[in-house]
Formats: structure tokens, C-alpha cells, sequence
């Protein structure tokens, strides 16, 4: 039987500072946390990669925490986002939660303080998980119906192709025996219908009165 093997949650963290980096590596050992030092470099790991919690500084080099949790919102509605800045005013905080993040702490921060915000946000209630699971099954059922549909779709569509291209080979090939023998093309384009049909279904009615 085959063994899963439990993946970390993942964390994207994104700040300049080397020594905070450092710091919140080890605080939070027990998840897989993605770097990035900018606004541009967390913006393209967000878009990229697929994270539990999203964890800001609100100074960047090359704008702020507001602006990429505004444009992390844009595509990206639900994760987490926590503010992990020294910016601490309170128009800081009014910001970032307008701006859709769900926690901010004002560095430096109590011993534990950081541990527990983050067990938090990514702890999901038993029961939200289980109508996630429900949500996420009823999608995939609805997926594969519309690909059941599509697929018959696809092959009907195939066979009236298929039945078009012979019946025009059917056609054609009639036409050059009919010219051949003397007939010409508006007598051909007069009885081929109705010849045509009356074969076919000649042909299908002896087919199965013969029991084939």
C-alpha cells in the first residue's frame, strides 16, 4: 500500500533584512518558508507558488507591504496574509487590514507571539476542512460530467464528419460512372438524391430483413 509522506505548509516571507530572515527560520522550522526580498520577487513567488500564509514586512526596497497585499489580493482572495513590520502607526494597521490581511505585529515581538499568530492563520476548523473537501469533490465531479459531455461531443461530431467524407466520395465516384456512361451533369445533380436514398435505405432495409 502506498505511504504518503505529510508536506509542510508552505509560507511565503517576504523582507530585506538578512538577520530577520534568519530569525523567523528558526522560529518557524516546522514550515517550508519561500524568500523573497522585494516587492517584485514576493509578487512573482506568490503568482509562481502556492502558499498557506503570505508574511509581509511593510518597508520594501522597492515599494511597500500595502501594495503587494493589495495585488497578492487581486488573484489570490482567501490565503492568509500576516504583517510582520516595524511599521507600527496606527494608519499602518488601518492599511493593511483594508488592504485584505487578516494579522499584523509590530517587531519586536514577544517570545511566541510570531508562533502563535502563524499557528493560527493556517489552522483550519475541522469542519471548514471537511466542506472544503466536499466543495473541492462536487468540482472535480462537475469537471469530469462537462468532459464526459465534450468528449460524446467531440465523437459525434467526428462521425458526422466521417459520414460527410463518404458520402461525398459516394458522390463523386457515382458522378464520373453516370458521365461516363453518357449522362450529364444536370441529369446527375436531378436524380442523385433521391437514388442515393433510395440505395441506402434499400441496402439497410435488406440488411436487416436478412437478420445481419
Amino acid at each position: 500500500m502506498a505511504k504518503f509522506t505529510r508536506q509542510k505548509k508552505r509560507i511565503l516571507f517576504v523582507d530585506d533584512h538578512e538577520d530577520t530572515l534568519q530569525l523567523v527560520a528558526l522560529t518557524l522550522a516546522e514550515f517550508r518558508l519561500v524568500y523573497a526580498r522585494d516587492l517584485k520577487e514576493g509578487l512573482q513567488q506568490a503568482r509562481l507558488g502556492y502558499f498557506d500564509l503570505y508574511i509581509l514586512d511593510n518597508w520594501l526596497p522597492d515599494g511597500s507591504g500595502i501594495g503587494l497585499c493589495r495585488a497578492i489580493r487581486e488573484f489570490d482572495p482567501h490565503t492568509p496574509i500576516l504583517f510582520y513590520s516595524a511599521c507600527g502607526y496606527p494608519h499602518d494597521l488601518q492599511a493593511a487590514y483594508s488592504a485584505g490581511a487578516q494579522a499584523y505585529l509590530v517587531k519586536p515581538v514577544k517570545s511566541g507571539e510570531l508562533t502563535r499568530a502563524v499557528a493560527r492563520l493556517t489552522s483550519i476548523p475541522p469542519e471548514t476542512a471537511i466542506e472544503a473537501r466536499r466543495a473541492e469533490s462536487a468540482a472535480i465531479r462537475e469537471e469530469l460530467a462537462i468532459r464526459q459531455t465534450e468528449n460524446v461531443e467531440r465523437i459525434e461530431t467526428a462521425k458526422m464528419k466521417y459520414l460527410h467524407a463518404r458520402m461525398k466520395a459516394i458522390r463523386h465516384r457515382a458522378e464520373m460512372a453516370f458521365l461516363a456512361a453518357g449522362g450529364t451533369r444536370g441529369a446527375f445533380a436531378r436524380e442523385w438524391l433521391p437514388l442515393f436514398l433510395e440505395e441506402v435505405c434499400g441496402y439497410y432495409t435488406s440488411d436487416a430483413a436478412s437478420g445481419n
